[in-house]
């Protein structure tokens, strides 16, 4: 039964429980009484005049209106309603952390997607090829969106760097895409170091991408309880389900406020022409047609 419920029920109880008797004792107003008489000390006359029922007042008037009654009813109905509605508004925020029903602050993502954890996946499989394709389609660029200003005032973001295409926006990373972008640069770093090449990425930026995951780790505060031992190869957590956001409902935001970039690694040159990869394919620059400039 749920609280709500059973509040409800128990106050409705009371109602029922004070009421009853306060109505009953409004028969008691008058009580009929049979007259006791001891025969031997009266005539005949006196005890037929004694053997009609004589009516006795109640000696002392305990009862209530039954206006007094409603009023109290009507308070006590009242108090089981605001019970009820307290509760039904508290349970929800007191659950949703366990049925997903909180969305995130800035794309409105619930936590409502059943993923197990898999202590091996392709991420780690023996071909090094294709574990390094996967891990270098890793990336952050999608991840940088153009927002609107009214977005921004009503979030509460910091001002951020203009869009080119349009000043009423500024640029953003999302915090997942920048993960990304740490952990293909993370790999690369250690793929450097294993096939003992010349290191393309700096020690300070390793650093930096780790210190930056530690940070989204502390910060998350993820509290599943994962289980330990019965698994193969020991570890922990394995086959668990824990309750997950949709990242590809994330990709469909983004695409949704893209701000068209690439990555220097393979836009070089001015900054202005890394916002020029549209997913769709949108032209949002002015282009020579619109300028007349060759």
């Amino acid at each position: 039964m749920k609280p709500a419920t059973f509040v409800g029920q128990l106050l409705a109880l009371v109602v029922a429980v004070v009421a009853a008797p306060l109505a009953a004792s409004d028969a008691d107003d008058a009580v009929v009484y049979p007259a006791s008489v001891d025969q031997s000390w009266v005539d005949a006359r006196e005890i037929a005049d004694a053997d009609e029922a004589v009516v006795y007042p109640a000696s002392v008037d305990q009862s209530l209106s039954p206006w007094v009654i409603t009023t109290i009813a009507a308070i006590l109905l009242v108090i089981s309603l605001a019970a009820n509605l307290a509760l039904a508004v508290q349970i929800p925020w007191t659950s949703r952390g366990q049925d997903g029903g909180c969305r995130s602050h800035y794309a409105g993502l619930k936590r409502d997607l059943p993923i197990q954890i898999y202590p091996l996946t392709e991420y780690t499989g023996k071909n090094i090829t294709v574990v390094e394709e996967l891990w270098e389609k890793l990336s952050g660029d999608p991840g940088v969106v153009a927002l609107p200003q009214h977005y921004v005032k009503e979030k509460q973001l910091p001002h951020a760097y203009r869009f080119p295409w349009d000043d009423d926006k500024g640029v953003y990373l999302l915090q997942g895409f920048h993960n990304l972008h740490c952990l293909r640069t993370l790999f690369r770093y250690v793929m450097y170091a294993e096939r003992g090449l010349p290191q393309h990425i700096a020690l300070e930026h390793a650093l930096h991408c780790l210190d930056q995951l530690r940070q989204d780790v502390v910060c998350n505060a993820d509290d599943t309880p994962r289980y330990a031992g019965f698994q193969d190869p020991p570890g922990t957590g394995a086959g668990q389900v824990r309750m997950c956001r949709d990242w590809e409902a994330l990709e469909r935001w983004a695409r949704e406020h893209t701000a068209c970039f690439k990555h220097q690694d393979e836009v070089p040159g001015p900054m202005i022409e890394r916002f020029k990869s549209c997913p769709d394919g949108q032209v949002l620059w002015p282009t020579v047609a619109e300028t007349g400039v060759a």
